[in-house]
């Protein structure tokens, strides 16, 4: 006689948990139902018998709102590793001439550190050798009028927009905090304050201002009222750092890009100490849009990815 654990495994349907984990990674019962080629209520539906099966509710939908419940989460991380594991095997039966191949193009605004992006990224060339990956850099308002106007596809931006035919994925958030360089006369110094600042030289990222991708740190700086003359700007973050240490201002770079520098002491850490600007991250692709195999099969990864780790660490943050 089959235990009841044996029996749920027995009786439990892939098909229902395949759509599920789908409705999560599209972000819609209608995202789903357009990829997997079913009606909307053959989705929903299916979402429905899933949850009366597993005796739990896994999506809160009303109107404006679609999230998962705490049951939720963990089904689809139970999932998620099965996925994975049976896409291994697919990758290894698979018929070869059948297997993903061809080029995908990501822009990325050059400050962003994403754990997500950077898993998607190893985890996808090794189930995806054939595929040639391409990245370069641009300022986020740029990245997203790009996705925009169908010159590019796959973008990371710190810039959301309300605008039709594109979708924004939350990826997670970075935090950025103000840094000078060894010539700077507040260099070496301990506990100064935000007056310290004042009236000081400023070097910025184009996007460091109200509206933008930097919105945050143009916030922090008017509350504060660091009105320093801007001195010079760049779109590139390694550019942005130059300008700093060459002493030309204090600026805003991410704390994870800039640990490195201030423990060989060519950085130095200015205020605010604690309470850093939060910046969030978004994957931009584009809505109702053919995309290539390579590109579909990264967006999902990198979207399933990005859950999985918001998953494991409850304590991070929402999108606003």
């Amino acid at each position: 006689m089959l235990s009841a654990h044996e029996r749920f495994l027995r009786n439990m349907d892939w098909n229902l948990l395949y759509t599920f984990l789908t409705i999560v990674d599209e972000g819609s019962i209608t995202g789903a139902a357009r990829k997997l080629s079913f009606s909307q209520p053959s989705v929903s539906n299916a979402l429905k018998r899933l949850e009366s099966y597993l005796g739990v509710q896994l999506i809160v939908r009303r109107k404006g709102v679609f999230s998962l419940t705490s049951q939720g989460l963990r089904v689809y991380e139970y999932v998620s590793s099965a996925s994975s594991m049976l896409s291994h095997m697919a990758e290894q039966f698979a018929d070869s001439a059948g297997s993903v191949q061809g080029e995908i193009h990501i822009e990325i605004a050059s400050h962003i550190s994403s754990p997500a992006f950077d898993q998607t990224l190893a985890e996808y060339h090794v189930l995806y050798p054939n595929v040639f990956i391409n990245t370069n850099t641009q300022p986020s308002t740029d990245i997203v009028s790009a996705v925009a106007d169908g010159h590019l596809h796959i973008g990371l931006s710190n810039k959301k927009t309300s605008q039709p035919g594109l979708r924004f994925d939350f990826l997670g958030d970075e935090q950025m905090a103000f840094y000078c360089g060894p010539s700077h006369p507040l260099f070496g110094k301990a506990d100064l304050n935000m007056d310290d600042l004042r009236g000081l030289a400023y070097v910025s990222f184009e996007s460091d201002q109200p509206g933008e991708g930097l919105g945050g740190i143009t916030e922090l700086r008017n509350a504060q009222q660091l009105w320093g003359k801007r001195v010079a700007v760049s779109s590139n973050e390694e550019e942005v750092r130059r300008l700093i240490l060459a002493g030309l201002g204090f600026g805003a770079l991410t704390v994870e890009s800039a640990k490195a520098f201030v423990a060989q002491n060519m950085l130095w850490p200015l205020p605010p100490y604690e309470h850093f600007p939060i910046v969030d991250i978004y994957l931009v692709t584009p809505e109702n849009v053919p995309l290539t195999d390579a590109e579909q099969v990264f967006i999902q990864m990198l979207r399933k990815t990005a859950i999985s780790l918001r998953a494991s660490n409850h304590g991070s943050r929402q999108p606003d």
